[in-house]
């Protein structure tokens, strides 16, 4: 498992009330209990920490139609150009 992915994993654990175990790449999104404002923090804390940009328009799904975590560390790693 790469740093990123490590950070990101990270990043989203501090944020997810809803799982009694560290999330993996396999973790279901659903599994996360996180809402529109613990989004909103994820991808501010992803910006800072990381240096990434992520586009986010708050009258759109963030999530899409990502299903697990990977799918999200997937989707920033591609915007940050390391996929």
């Amino acid at each position: 498992m790469s740093d990123m992915d490590q950070q990101l994993l990270a990043i989203i654990k501090e944020h997810a009330i809803g799982l009694t175990s560290d999330p993996t790449r396999e973790t279901l999104v659903t599994d996360l209990g996180i809402d529109s404002f613990s989004i909103v923090e994820i991808i501010y804390e992803v910006e800072e920490k990381l240096g990434i940009e992520v586009p986010f328009n708050a009258n759109e799904n963030a999530l899409g139609d990502m299903k697990t975590v990977g799918d999200l560390i997937d989707a920033v790693k591609k915007l940050a150009g390391k996929e």
